[in-house]
């Protein structure tokens, strides 16, 4: 029998020297390993504290005999109805007592008056004749006398013609005013009202204004002058 060792060549003896070395060391660090994992102590776990429990003993309930059965009871038979009463007939009613008469009670009979004769009066004239004197007594009424209205047109009052306003020329305006104008009994004009309007207010001023200054002949009842209204037209119209 020949060993190995001494036919093998001088290297491979000097490697293998190392190898076997290094198993050992990696055998004993195993070792070592699993020694000092086993003496290691290992993590218990937590304690619970114990729990209480109660538990109480609650008696049965006694038992119940059966309650035997109670006989059937019939209802007594109702009443028989009782029979209607017939309708009370009314009362007869009573007469009336008769109301008894009042007494009369006797008057003292008046004593005699004496008359006193007295003369006879004169005689009244018949109604036939004092008729005529009562209808001669009443007045006559006067007789109506004529009425002339008040004119603003008489040649011989001489009123200016209406003039535009300086604002009413530029902005064109055109339009009709009619007054109701109280023509006094001394022939001026007094209270002056807009019957219908031009539809610019500085038209119908303006026109108020001047119409104020006319002179008008009064209205006459008979020969007397009397104060009354008149209608006056007033048209601004512009040629184009």
């Amino acid at each position: 029998m020949k060993l190995s060792s001494f036919n093998e060549p001088p290297l491979t003896q000097s490697l293998r020297a190392p190898a076997i070395g290094i198993a050992v060391s990696v055998v004993l660090h195993a070792l070592f390993w699993t020694l000092w994992s086993a003496e290691r102590p290992q993590p218990q776990p937590p304690i619970t504290p114990a729990q209480v429990i109660e538990v109480a003993l609650v008696a049965a309930p006694p038992a119940v005999a059966p309650t035997p059965p109670q006989p059937v009871v019939k209802p007594p038979p109702p009443p028989p109805p009782k029979p209607e009463k017939p309708p009370e007939k009314p009362a007869p009613k009573k007469p009336d007592k008769p109301k008894p008469k009042p007494v009369e009670k006797k008057q003292p009979r008046p004593e005699p008056v004496r008359e006193e004769v007295k003369a006879p009066a004169p005689p009244v004239p018949p109604a036939a004749e004092t008729a005529p004197a009562s209808v001669a007594a009443k007045p006559q009424a006067p007789a109506p006398q004529p009425f002339v209205a008040a004119s603003y047109k008489d040649a011989s009052l001489k009123n200016p013609p209406t003039r535009y306003p300086p604002v009413a020329l530029e902005r064109r305006w055109e339009g009709r005013v009619v007054l109701r104008v109280q023509v006094l009994p001394s022939g001026s004009a007094g209270e002056i009202r807009i019957e219908s309007s031009s539809g610019h207010e500085i038209l119908d001023n303006a026109t108020v204004d001047q119409v104020k200054e006319w002179h008008f002949l009064p209205a006459r009842r008979g020969d007397q002058a009397v104060a009354s209204w008149v209608i006056v037209p007033i048209e601004y119209k512009l040629k184009h």
